[in-house]
């Protein structure tokens, strides 16, 4: 095992800070291009999260606060949910949903803050496929413990797999132009940080998602995940060539496309 000093500097060689104007660019149709995956995830979430309507509870790197809405909502939560993300754009969205608080700071800047830092102040935290935005994920993370008040735990939701062929075969063109991504932390790295918590993982199948053709499409030409982001028109629209060429190229633009996300959900609890 290495020193947490090199694991914090190799992390910050793979973490990418995605620039602003990303957001900026794709913020309107955020929440149309995600239906499908929020749709996934808040399932998941709720099963894992055990909300009380008395807890306190931080999404980090929230976005538009979609995800938060809905669990303040489904949990009846009596406190607001801290929507924790740097975009001015996704903050503006988020203010204007019911039971958020946004703070628009990044992850190392709010687990930085002394009122954070040095009180347990959260019953739960959640990340949802937003840990390749860390730039140290180190002091995030070790952030994330202290937070944590007795009996509290943090839940973190990666996607590692989509069990249908068009994502596979569009993974494969993205994969040769974004070699250099950044990816979600994972267990093993997480074993690695010292954090003086446990650790425990599990593979979790999405209820079955359905999105057309059509929509398809437009979520790659709107770029709406990072990775994306670093890909020209051009390898963008190889992508789409592709699927054309292969497995699309029977299916209407209408036709509906039937698939399961795969998910580990990771937590994280004080010893």
């Amino acid at each position: 095992m290495g020193c947490e000093g090199d694991l914090t500097d190799s992390l910050r060689l793979k973490s990418r800070y995605i620039s602003t104007d990303y957001y900026r660019s794709v913020v309107e149709k955020y929440d149309y291009f995600f239906q499908e995956y929020h749709e996934a995830r808040i399932p998941v979430l709720m099963k894992y999260l055990d909300l009380k309507p008395s807890h306190i509870v931080a999404d980090i790197g929230s976005g538009t606060g979609f995800i938060a809405e809905q669990l303040y909502q489904l949990s009846g939560l009596t406190n607001p949910v801290w929507c924790v993300d740097p975009s001015a754009e996704m903050q503006e969205v988020a203010g204007k949903r019911k039971g958020l608080y946004p703070v628009q700071k990044t992850a190392e800047e709010f687990f930085s803050d002394p009122e954070i830092n040095h009180n347990q102040v959260f019953d739960r935290v959640i990340c949802a496929a937003s840990s390749h935005h860390f730039v140290d994920p180190v002091a995030v993370y070790k952030g994330i413990v202290r937070s944590l008040r007795p009996g509290g735990f943090f839940i973190q939701v990666n996607i590692v797999d989509v069990n249908h062929p068009v994502f596979k075969t569009a993974e494969n063109v993205i994969g040769k132009y974004s070699k250099n991504a950044a990816k979600e932390i994972q267990p093993r790295l997480l074993q690695e940080m010292n954090l003086q918590a446990k650790i425990s993982h599990q593979e979790v199948t999405s209820p079955t998602m359905a999105v057309s053709k059509s929509k398809l499409y437009e979520i790659y030409r709107g770029r709406c995940v990072s990775r994306l982001y670093q890909l020209s028109d051009e390898q963008i629209e190889e992508i789409i060539k592709e699927l054309e060429n292969e497995i699309l190229k029977d299916v209407k633009d209408d036709d509906r496309i039937n698939y399961n996300y795969v998910f580990l959900v990771i937590k994280i609890h004080l010893d």
